[in-house]
């Protein structure tokens, strides 16, 4: 019979749900076998693992009890796996498909088997109804086309939907791909065809690829404006003192600037005045030297033996007054 649980159609049933046994136990006949979550779970959380237990008064230990929450508020538990062959953790997110666990024969068990109880509340041990319906002969696609899937284990990819097909290529993990084709039933295993590759079997080693959510972005706090109102308000007043002194400033730099002016011009008019004296200086020179040769002239000819030397300085004064008058 097939069941998600074993992706198998060879499993039997080797004890049904009753009264006194709240689960059905499933076995193919070969120990460690691999176990999924169904597909009528679709998804779910991994919500609390039990390391061991006790029934009828003996304990059992590394006898782990798996409990999942499904999408819909249902549960399932799986029991008699050995510690090493448990593939999750508390808290992680599963989905239809993926390895839960393996076969066992852990805790109150008498050969390799899963024992698998459905709960329609997840937390509620008194819900636990009969699992068959739910995980019997439940043979439908965890996948479909389109949809994308990530690899979380390496597997080989095949030529066609089948083990009988060449091998031509293995996935790595994290590989992201896109289903083209699919679902196929063959060899007791569901395939898909990969868009840009071939066929891979559904051994719980990919599982429906989901965007990483973007955090949402905290917009940043309002600023304190009043704050900032007063630093501006500071740095206008500032700003007409600078202004007001950069005024005063170049007040004085003009009354300077007329200052220098004012001290060029007279200095300039003291200089041309200096350059009329000296002019006139010349020609007084030019006038006494002047002199000074008719005098020696009249000498010379006796025109001014008689002459006193009053007589002389009298003439010498009127001829230079002469030439100031003449010059004037």
């Amino acid at each position: 019979m097939y069941t998600s649980l074993f992706k198998k159609d060879d499993v039997r049933v080797t004890q049904a749900f009753s009264s006194s046994h709240k689960g059905v136990d499933l076995s193919r006949g070969v120990v460690r076998q691999p176990i999924y979550l169904p597909n009528r779970a679709v998804s779910g959380t991994v919500w609390k693992i039990l390391s061991g237990y006790t029934k009828d008064g003996v304990e059992y230990k590394d006898a782990p009890i798996i409990y999942i929450k499904h999408k819909d508020g249902s549960g399932s538990r799986y029991i008699h796996s050995y510690p090493k062959d448990v593939k999750v953790k508390v808290g992680d997110t599963v989905v239809a498909g993926q390895q839960i666990c393996c076969t066992g024969n852990s805790g109150h068990s008498h050969a390799d088997h899963l024992h698998f109880e459905w709960l329609t509340k997840w937390d509620d041990l008194n819900t636990r109804v009969d699992p068959a319906p739910y995980v019997m002969n439940d043979k439908e696609a965890t996948f479909k086309v389109g949809d994308v899937i990530v690899f979380t284990g390496v597997q080989n990819i095949r030529k066609g939907s089948g083990t009988s097909y060449k091998t031509t290529g293995e996935t790595k993990v994290g590989d992201v791909y896109e289903i083209e084709d699919g679902p196929r039933f063959s060899d007791g295993y569901t395939w898909y065809d990969l868009k840009g590759s071939d066929w891979v079997a559904d051994v719980g080693k990919f599982k429906k690829y989901e965007k990483p959510e973007t955090p949402p972005v905290t917009p940043p706090s309002a600023p304190n404006c009043e704050e900032y109102i007063k630093r501006i308000e500071t740095l206008e007043e500032e700003n007409r003192g600078l202004v007001e002194a950069l005024g005063a400033s170049q007040g004085q730099v003009k009354l300077l600037g007329e200052r220098v002016e004012f001290l060029e011009a007279t200095l300039k008019s003291r200089d041309d005045e200096i350059r009329e004296t000296d002019i006139e200086l010349d020609r007084v020179k030019e006038e006494r030297d002047r002199f000074e040769a008719e005098k020696n002239e009249l000498l010379m000819n006796g025109t001014v033996k008689s002459a006193s030397i009053g007589e002389l300085i009298a003439e010498l004064w009127k001829r230079i007054t002469k030439v100031f008058h003449r010059t004037a």
